[in-house]
């Protein structure tokens, strides 16, 4: 593998539109993020909670859409408030993507129901 083709590589998830349940913090957080990087055309951070969990390594980092936004440009991330062990929770979350992005790609369900 020749490390230097890497960085000449197409993006792989440009205009894409994905959900990323979990991502106030930890791996959804670091999901979120990459998705942003690798051009993902919208990215719905979705959680109970748009800030990372208090006295985590992460309590007092920006929310993750507004990292991203920040990062990346305005409009590529936006805050639901999910939970995912409700169904009408995740219908609303489906919904504001396709409303946002025009369409759903792609569901990662990061957090685990409590």
């Amino acid at each position: 593998m020749n490390l230097r083709n890497l960085s000449q590589r197409p993006p792989k998830l440009a205009n894409r539109v994905a959900i990323v349940t979990g991502s106030s913090g930890g791996i959804g957080r670091a999901t979120a993020i990459r998705y942003a990087s690798e051009s993902c055309k919208l990215i719905v951070c979705s959680d109970l909670r748009p800030n990372p969990r208090p006295g985590g390594f992460e309590d007092d980092a920006k929310p993750t859409h507004e990292l991203i936004n920040s990062l990346f440009g305005q409009g590529r991330a936006v805050f639901q408030e999910t939970d995912v062990t409700n169904s009408e929770s995740v219908k609303e979350t489906v919904a504001e993507a396709v409303k946002v992005g025009g369409r759903l790609d792609m569901y990662v369900l990061i957090d685990e129901p409590r």
